[in-house]
């Protein structure tokens, strides 16, 4: 996507003038604002507290994290606060960002990732990319958190393509309500925040969700069904203003690198651990959890998903279709020290 440059200019300037205090006094103790629209427990939630608890840790407490949870804001009023240096850290879910580039709705493209380890292997093939679009943007990217694979939520059980026809189904984006629309629902992208108040009032059939934490609670008492379609393993980044940060001093910046990508590394190595403690809880609440999916609706389900990965591949720039070539032929044999870390942690 292109930018204005003059706009991208005015930005850059408005932040700057804010940080203009701060120069020359590099000991002076910073808050810094940290927000996510996910509760606390959540993964997201959570690697907002741990980056909290890490700037301190690592600045020697000259960067303290004060962490917002369940921010009204949606994804786009979160970047731009940002961007116009109103917010000074946001936690952004990947699918929401697709109006800054396409590179973005890559990990909610649905059923081309089968394990958390095609995820960290994918991540370690776009990380790049990622960074340059968040340049683009006038954004830095502090770290990826993981999510645990996303299932569908539903009132009755789901175990073959009929189960699907006509259901009124919540989504995350509006990709994957396109993608569930074409598989017989009826789907509308939503934010968390707007989901159950609709499921009481009995507006909503489904949930296409991870369900983790906090979120799949609130599920418990309206869809006690959840089948782990694997729809996809989506990401959330956690960005700051570039600005920002190119006017901190070389060894703040270095801490501050330090406490991302001890963040990410943890999320990445205890996402198995959370998986298995989120469906432990939705079964002691009485949900059924149906793990074992056929193999005909599996290949029914693909065959939505090659649909939508074709129709990405066809309108987005070379250099992304040479990464997810490289990632579907396993061509890449070295990561980000971050993420490989992360595997090496998870196999261990």
């Amino acid at each position: 996507m292109k930018f204005n440059r003059l706009g991208q200019l005015f930005i850059r300037l408005a932040v700057a003038s804010t940080l203009v205090c701060c120069v020359g006094l590099a000991h002076a103790q910073q808050t810094w604002s940290i927000a996510t629209e996910y509760p606390a427990d959540t993964v997201a939630g959570r690697g907002v507290a741990f980056f909290a608890s890490a700037l301190a840790s690592q600045t020697g407490g000259k960067v303290l994290g004060k962490p917002e949870f369940k921010a009204k804001a949606g994804a786009t009023d979160l970047v731009a606060a940002v961007q116009d240096g109103r917010l000074h850290v946001a936690d952004v879910f990947g699918g929401s960002l697709a109006q800054l580039d396409p590179i973005f709705e890559l990990p909610t493209l649905p059923f081309q990732v089968h394990s958390l380890g095609d995820s960290q292997r994918l991540t370690c093939v776009v990380e790049p990319l990622y960074r340059r679009a968040f340049l683009r943007a006038g954004l830095h990217m502090l770290f990826i958190s993981p999510w645990p694979p996303t299932g569908l939520w539903s009132r009755g059980p789901v175990s073959d393509p009929a189960d699907m026809a006509g259901l009124r189904v919540r989504t995350y984006d509006d990709s994957s309500a396109q993608v569930l629309r074409g598989l017989g629902m009826s789907a509308t992208a939503l934010p968390v925040q707007d989901v159950r108040p609709l499921l009481r009032t009995g507006a909503l059939d489904g949930v296409l969700s991870s369900g983790d934490g906090a979120v799949g609670r609130s599920f418990h008492g309206q869809l006690p069904n959840f089948t782990a379609i694997h729809y996809a393993f989506p990401v959330s980044f956690v960005v700051m203003s570039q600005t920002r940060y190119e006017a901190l001093p070389d060894e703040l910046r270095a801490q501050i690198d330090k406490a991302a990508k001890d963040v990410q590394r943890r999320q990445w190595t205890t996402l198995p651990t959370r998986i298995r403690e989120n469906y432990a809880a939705m079964r002691l609440a009485g949900v059924n959890v149906n793990t074992s999916i056929d193999d005909g609706f599996r290949t029914h389900l693909r065959e939505a998903g090659d649909a939508r990965m074709k129709e990405w591949l066809a309108r987005v720039p070379a250099e992304y279709s040479a990464a997810i070539k490289a990632f579907l032929e396993e061509a890449q044999d070295t990561c980000p020290i971050s993420l490989l870390e992360a595997q090496q942690g998870v196999r261990g």
